[in-house]
């Protein structure tokens, strides 16, 4: 009996390994992190991590700022049985696959020779995207902050940015900034630094507090908020935005 457990025990741990997947990831944002990949946990000082003997499927993955406890990311992968998924996590939160790459049959990693181009994952709450990973299959998804708001954008990428920067310079009237620019936020994930550009388009304090507070939900970074104050002509506007944020 106690040879037929053990042969039981070989072959089921043989089935396990031959269908082990693994996950790299590295963070390209300053800190230090916490990550999970389903049942497994690391930190480090490099911002790249390594999992494996991982189950092929749906895996869930979470990205915990180890100082502030902010959820940086956090959503549902496909890594595929036997297969390495490499990804990259940016500073707005997105995650790119830059490689999946079949166990045993590539070097792995970055220089791995199985790379099938970029996939983007925003964060969600509990949801999971698009199916799992496809080599067809990009965009970038819905974002979740760990600190509650959930906004429906896509992080503001550098370049486009700019350029609507430079737009909002060329209307002749705050009204129309200020419109422009409620309407860009409610699409897109600002950091505080794009927020404060923005603020500083404004000719009036009264229209820079305005929009400081429509933007707030928006910001993905929102313990830099602090950079607005430069922004104001007048310290009373800043306290009102701080009394403002204090309540949300």
């Amino acid at each position: 009996m106690k040879k037929i457990y053990f042969t039981f025990a070989l072959v089921l741990l043989t089935c396990t390994l031959a269908h082990a997947s693994e996950f790299i990831l590295r963070v390209n944002r300053k800190g230090q992190f916490i990550v999970s990949a389903s049942n497994q946990t690391q930190t480090n000082n490099i911002n790249t991590y390594q999992f494996y003997n991982l189950y092929g499927g749906s895996t869930q993955v979470k990205v915990v700022d180890k100082w502030s406890g902010q959820v940086i990311f956090k959503n549902y992968l496909n890594i595929p049985d036997n297969t390495q998924l490499v990804a990259e996590l940016d500073n707005y939160g997105t995650l790119t696959i830059v490689a999946s790459n079949l166990l045993g049959n590539s070097t792995g990693g970055w220089s791995g020779n199985g790379n099938v181009g970029t996939v983007n994952y925003g964060n969600n709450g509990n949801g999971y995207y698009g199916g799992g990973y496809q080599n067809n299959h990009c965009g970038t998804y819905t974002n979740y902050q760990g600190d509650g708001y959930y906004n429906q954008g896509q992080s503001a990428n550098n370049q486009y940015f700019s350029q609507f920067l430079s737009s909002l310079k060329a209307e002749s009237f705050d009204s129309n900034r200020l419109q422009n620019a409620k309407v860009y936020a409610s699409k897109m994930n600002l950091s505080a630094n794009q927020i404060k550009d923005i603020a500083a388009t404004f000719t009036f304090d009264s229209n820079r507090l305005d929009w400081a507070k429509a933007a707030y939900a928006s910001c993905y970074d929102k313990a830099n908020y602090f950079l607005l104050r430069e922004t104001f002509t007048f310290s009373s506007n800043y306290s009102d935005l701080q009394d403002y944020i204090s309540v949300q």
